[in-house]
């Protein structure tokens, strides 16, 4: 304890004495004297602290004890306060025997983690790094990864330039995060923020998108993925039963697509699936909801509405990745009892508003309330029909025209697309909805689906020797519909094209492969040779921002009997090319 100046010193090995402690400061003395002097905590007798009852202090007897005829009776000295001799020993023992634990079972996830490149500061915002630090036993934090940097260039007030350039340019394509709650959630206890394998993912898709933190989305997706999985492992696996990891295996899927891992894009498109199922995401507006719960009920309609989100965005992950690869669909569409999701401005804004389900879109009805978003899940839905009307035996079709199996799901599906076409709201068409990514994507799209579907219709009517009627229809059909597809570029322009949908770059491509089509019957026509180039321009321009699209530029190049592959750049894993062509086209 320190002394004051002029006083000696008092401690346990220099106890005071009686005569200098006195119980209360004298009254004799003045103010100031007074004030300095020192005051010390009387003791109750031992006889009244035993039996807990109130004392007096009063000397040689208190009152109680000369009351009551009892020993009354002082101690001259305090008993030492404070943890027990060798307490500390104890604690530093235990403690050397959990971090001996814990270095058993570090090596095999953080040990691993050693990314090439390092992770500057401005990428983590001060509730985001005490996040990192304090995540169970991983201590893979930024201050690990950049050392050099000090704890004073990590304190930001405003959000991180990840979670700027995220929702600025990725956000728009892909809405399934309310940004204003996500980031409020960044200051919560650490137990009720989210997850770190979901905060690198949104630093991987913002850097993937970035000219000038490019180099950073690999090290950012393999430590998503790390985290990811070793919260999968954790105990039964149930703390990943939450929307967070449902929207952090979204990202990762969509990551793998646009960087052409394909393979494990499909898996992590699977379990994306499964996880929405888990969580219920499938039957949100169901009026029989089912009976097993493995998530808790929304607070307010803005929780539900990104749950929607979420799930509709999976549902249109897992149709694109469909009609890619020709392989069955995760999500069955008539499994969906979750209303399609509103509007941006009612998103962030929550104010509610009403949405219709799917069937009833898919009968005509509800069209004018569609939002962007629900108008892509629409279209998705569409390509899941014609990837299941095409990979349908064909042992179960007649070939006839009029009555064959084939025709009649061909004809069901053409029908649709022209009644939507034709009822799509205003706010839906172009030039109006110019400045929404989605609404120029939802254009795109239906346009292609058109072509896939008749292009198909060509090849089953050419197989069956079916009269030119069909196949004149189908391909002035696809001509149009890749017309239209050439005319949205133009207006909205390549620039623009970088923040929608990475799978534009397929629907690009279909429309690339009619021209080539068209080429080939007529070589001579400068037109169709100018929208090839045009087209095959704005591919190679994307591909800067969108990998994907060079698997969809190399392809061309292969279909078009092109020499030109200089400056390709291949998969980092070396997958094969000969997977990279859509199968079913």
């Amino acid at each position: 304890m320190a002394s004051h100046p002029g006083q000696p010193s008092i401690g346990p090995e220099n106890p005071p004495s009686q005569s200098k402690c006195p119980t209360q400061p004298p009254t004799e003395q003045s103010g100031h004297d007074a004030a300095n002097y020192p005051f010390y905590k009387r003791n109750a007798c031992t006889t009244c602290r035993r039996m807990k009852s109130k004392c007096d202090m009063a000397k040689p007897a208190c009152g109680a004890c000369s009351r009551y005829n009892r020993t009354c009776a002082y101690e001259t000295t305090r008993k030492k306060s404070g943890p027990k001799r060798g307490y500390t020993a104890v604690f530093d023992s235990r403690l050397a025997q959990v971090e001996a634990l814990l270095s058993t079972h570090r090596p095999s996830i953080v040990g691993s983690q050693t990314p090439s490149t390092t992770l500057p500061g401005v990428w983590v915002d001060r509730a985001t790094h005490s996040n990192l630090s304090g995540t169970g036993s991983f201590q893979d934090t930024m201050e690990e990864t950049d050392p050099s940097a000090s704890s004073t260039e990590r304190v930001y007030t405003e959000p991180s330039v990840g979670y700027r350039i995220y929702f600025e340019d990725v956000h728009i394509y892909m809405p399934i995060i309310h940004r204003q709650r996500h980031l409020s959630a960044l200051n919560h206890a650490p137990d009720s923020r989210p997850p770190v394998c979901l905060q690198y993912m949104i630093w991987c898709h913002a850097a993937l998108v970035s000219e000038k933190y490019d180099t950073l989305h690999t090290a950012f997706y393999e430590r998503a993925r790390k985290y990811a999985e070793a919260d999968e492992m954790k105990g039964y696996g149930g703390g990943i039963l939450s929307l967070a990891h449902a929207q952090t295996w979204l990202l990762i899927t969509v990551y793998e697509y646009k960087m052409m891992f394909f393979p494990r894009a499909w898996l992590s498109c699977g379990k994306a699936c499964r996880l929405a199922i888990m969580l219920g995401l499938h039957q949100l507006d169901s009026p029989n909801p089912q009976v097993k719960q493995c998530f808790m009920p929304s607070i307010d309609w803005v929780e539900k509405e990104e749950r929607r989100r979420v799930f509709w965005m999976t549902f249109c992950i897992d149709k694109f990745a469909t009609i890619g690869t020709g392989w069955p669909v995760g999500i069955n569409e008539t499994e969906a009892m979750t209303n399609l999701p509103a509007s941006e401005e009612a998103f962030i804004t929550g104010k509610s508003e009403p949405t219709a389900p799917l069937s009833d879109v898919l009968e005509g009805e509800g069209l004018s309330t569609l939002s962007p978003s629900a108008s892509i899940a629409f279209v998705s839905c569409i390509f899941g029909r014609i990837t299941n009307h095409l990979r349908l035996p064909q042992s179960q079709d007649d070939d006839n025209y009029s009555t064959g199996g084939f025709w009649q799901r061909h004809r069901s599906c053409d029908e649709i697309l022209l009644h939507f076409a034709l009822s799509m709201p205003n706010h839906l068409r172009l030039p109006n909805g110019m400045g929404n990514p989605n609404i120029i994507f939802c254009n795109i799209a239906l346009h292609t689906a058109v072509i896939c579907l008749h292009q198909a219709a060509i090849f089953k009517a050419e197989w069956n020797n079916i009269t030119e009627y069909p196949i004149v229809e189908s391909r002035l059909r696809c001509s149009a519909a890749a017309h239209q597809i050439l005319e949205v570029i133009k207006m909205v322009g390549p620039i623009s094209m970088s923040k929608v949908n990475p799978f534009v770059s397929f629907c690009l491509y279909v429309a690339a492969r009619v021209y080539i089509q068209h080429l080939k019957l007529h070589p001579e026509d400068t037109e169709a040779h100018s929208a090839f180039q045009f087209f095959r321009s704005v591919i190679h321009a994307l591909k800067t921002t969108n990998p994907l699209a060079e698997s969809f530029l190399f392809q061309l190049d292969v279909d078009s009997e092109g020499g030109s592959f200089q400056g390709l750049r291949l998969p980092t894993n070396n997958f094969p090319v000969e997977m990279l062509s859509p199968s079913n086209l």
